[in-house]
């Protein structure tokens, strides 16, 4: 039955009009205009399934590309064309074609594996089309025709989910573009009719597209949502549910009216004295106009069924928990910016020197502390870090400058709560942790606890031991004051990061996981890998850990080599060879104070070596109440309060640690393959581990293999190598995992 309705419409198609062009797989070499070739990235060959001929497209031979049909059109093309490309819906994906048409132009592009012959439809104005078509995408083809006549629209049908899952989880893919007006809302809409059957075929139950101010409140004072209230709706009639992320200072996501008026107050940073569109988080007006476009928002979608959530965009260039870095300004213009300090406005020296006056009695013990002479706290101004005359100088400005970011991410965790009370909220935590950024792992997640929130990460990796490095202190802090947990990459990902995302969700026992598009269907393996691979969400839990790492909080605010510079980090660069050997925490002194090294049984140190005198104390409490450190004494030497007192660490070297140890490591850090194997060789000693962690210890396992013991009982490994592994478990059990997958035992 369904061989001869293939047959039906194959026979129909050939019935047409005269075509412009056209080629066939039924006949490759009689092309009419149209000459399929063969290129390095083009390799195929004709087979037939169930009576259709098609063209198989050979896959990519790297992680990170994608094989495309190579077309050239062999006769001018002048006027406007419609291109039908006929296909047999095997498989997933979207299928791209170059050039490229508004999305408004296309049709039926998406492949959520009917089994039948399809087609996709895209219209070209006039002298579009040069001398060639390349498809990509797109594994079975029968026939591609150009044509004058507007042929038969198809649109994508909806499919049950090849993909199911047992637990509750947020599953999320972006709407798509984003645009300059809402003027533009057909294409929007358009855009989500192209690609919604695709993102429900492939598992996923949430959407997410911005809710800028700026379109919601067009006219001062007048809330108009009928431009979100299509995307909704088009989202659930797709079966699917809406996780808008709230944008309101992002200078993108400013009104028209309110651009260039007397309230817009941009940041001005401090090196240049230049302005950025984004809103300064030191204006009164911000939080009056945040706070109404929230409680808005909250008015008129509370409570509705189509939510299955929503992301804060508090500051920052995309609506992040952060200071400007590198995004766009009003209507994704240009605008000044960069990572740095963006403090040069009179409302920030204001803020600035009224924490300074909550911080100090008055201005001669400020003056002790900076070595400095000011006669009143009003000559005080903010300045470069790099110029303090002082530790404690350079460390008040950090804390300042990071503290007024928390507060102000607190502040719209709280706003949103108070207009959602039944909905679940993520805040957006970017960057890796430098002060210019301004995000502060441990607040964001403690802040976020407090009104039953969660942490999206929105700075994940490709790379499986930088991505832990980088989001480690934002997923340990989560877990520990008990934040929700979700992950986002930051931008380019391959089937080697699909899989490495998944594997960090699955062992930090994270409840939401967004993939961009791209990081699926821009390249020949991910969609395949997430269809096998993404059901172990499911078995998703909270690892087991015995250790941690001391997050140098202090260190990194006083010196730029603990982890500014990213690629070049010290801290990052020992953390992602430690996590070669074990999975592990990080410790922030912010945890610390508020008791985390219960939690553990050995504090490692990699870099950093100044901390807040309290800080240390209660490192040396829990030392002397039986647990272990293992510190590094070079290059930097002995541990040391802010204003250099070492006594603590002397007596850690003297032997005097109470119930507990201190384990010293006295060559270099860097490299870290010898410090690490150092630790690795002291956890083999430690008799009060977790057993299940001392048997991961001893798994025979080759480079690029990494486990991580979760308390569901599961022993999660991660193959992130080109080449297949072998590893032999302390049981002896032998697993063979392929290169780039997870397996649980």
């Amino acid at each position: 039955m369904i061989r001869s309705a293939v047959l039906a419409v194959v026979a129909a198609v050939s019935a047409c009009a005269a075509d412009l062009a056209s080629w066939t797989a039924s006949a490759p070499v009689k092309a009419d205009g149209i000459v399929l070739k063969r290129t390095p990235g083009c390799r195929w060959r004709i087979e037939n399934d169930g009576g259709v001929s098609i063209s198989r497209l050979q896959p990519a031979d790297d992680y990170y590309t994608q094989a495309e049909y190579v077309f050239s059109v062999e006769r001018p093309i002048t006027g406007a064309a419609w291109l039908v490309i006929e296909f047999l819906d095997r498989g997933y994906g979207l299928t791209s074609v170059t050039p490229r048409v508004p999305e408004a132009e296309q049709w039926g592009i998406a492949r959520v594996n009917t089994g039948r012959l399809r087609r996709a439809v895209l219209h070209y104005r006039a002298g579009a089309l040069k001398d060639g078509i390349c498809i990509a995408n797109l594994d079975y083809l029968h026939s591609v025709r150009l044509t004058e006549d507007r042929p038969m629209i198809e649109q994508a049908p909806l499919v049950d989910p090849a993909v199911r899952f047992e637990r509750p989880s947020q599953r999320v893919m972006p709407a798509g573009g984003d645009y300059l007006t809402p003027e533009q809302l057909p294409e929007m809409l358009a855009g989500l009719r192209n690609s919604l059957p695709l993102v429900r075929a492939l598992g996923f139950n949430g959407i997410e597209s911005f809710v800028r101010w700026g379109f919601a409140e067009r006219r001062r004072g007048v809330y108009d949502w009928s431009f979100y209230d299509a995307i909704a709706a088009e989202i659930e009639k797709h079966g699917l549910k809406w996780f808008p992320m709230l944008l309101a200072g992002s200078g993108y996501a400013l009104p028209d009216w309110m651009y260039r008026s007397k309230d817009d107050f941009g940041f001005v940073c401090l090196e240049h004295g230049l302005r950025n569109d984004t809103q300064s988080i030191f204006h009164p007006f911000q939080a009056e106009y945040a706070g109404r476009f929230i409680r808005e928002f909250g008015k008129h979608y509370g409570g509705r069924s189509v939510l299955l959530g929503i992301r804060l965009g508090p500051s920052g260039d995309y609506g992040e928990a952060q200071y400007p870095a590198r995004g766009p300004g009003f209507r994704f213009t240009k605008s000044h910016t960069h990572i740095g300090f963006w403090a040069g406005d009179e409302r920030a020296q204001e803020d600035f020197r009224a924490w300074l006056r909550g911080a100090y009695p008055d201005i001669t013990a400020l003056n002790k502390a900076w070595e400095s002479r000011y006669r009143s706290f009003d000559e005080i101004r903010t300045f470069l870090p790099d110029t303090a005359r002082t530790r404690r100088q350079r460390l008040d400005f950090a804390n300042w400058y990071m503290g007024a970011m928390s507060l102000w991410c607190g502040k719209w965790a709280v706003w949103s709560r108070e207009a959602l009370p039944g909905t679940s909220i993520h805040q957006s935590s970017g960057g890796w942790g430098p002060v210019e950024i301004g995000t502060d792992y441990s607040y964001q997640a403690r802040s976020m606890a407090h009104v039953k929130g969660g942490i999206r990460l929105t700075n994940e990796s490709d790379n499986f031991p930088d991505n832990f490095a980088i989001t480690r202190m934002a997923s340990s802090a989560a877990r520990f004051y008990g934040a929700g947990l979700g992950y986002e990459p930051g931008g380019y990902g391959s089937k080697r990061g699909v899989v490495a995302r998944l594997y960090n969700a699955i062992t930090t026992g994270a409840e939401h996981l967004f993939y961009y598009h791209s990081n699926l269907l821009a390249n020949d393996y991910a969609t395949d890998a997430w269809l096998r691979l993404g059901p172990l969400l499911d078995q998703r839990s909270k690892p087991v850990i015995d250790v941690a790492a001391f997050y140098p909080d202090t260190a990194q605010k006083l010196d730029n080599d603990v982890l500014r510079w990213r690629w070049a980090s010290s801290f990052f660069t020992i953390a992602r060879a430690l996590r070669a050997e074990l999975d592990y925490d990080y410790a922030s002194e912010q945890m610390i104070a508020d008791g985390a090294l219960d939690r553990y049984k050995m504090l490692v140190f990699l870099w950093g070596y100044i901390t807040e005198r309290g800080v240390l104390e209660r490192i040396d409490k829990w030392v002397c109440g039986g647990g272990t450190i293992i510190y590094p004494l070079m290059p930097r030497g002995a541990m040391q309060t802010v204003e250099g007192d070492t006594s603590i660490m002397q007596r850690w070297l003297a032997g005097d640690t109470g119930k507990g140890k201190a384990v010293f490591w006295r060559g270099d850090a860097i490299p870290p393959e010898f410090y690490v194997a150092f630790i690795r060789k002291q956890l083999l000693g430690m008799d009060q581990l977790h057993p299940r962690l001392r048997a991961a210890l001893r798994i025979d396992r080759p480079a690029g293999v990494y486990w991580s013991v979760l308390e569901n009982g599961k022993l999660a490994l991660l193959n992130f190598s080109d080449e297949a592994a072998t590893v032999r478990l302390a049981d002896g059990k032998t697993v063979r995992i392929a290169p780039y997958e997870i397996a649980l035992e």
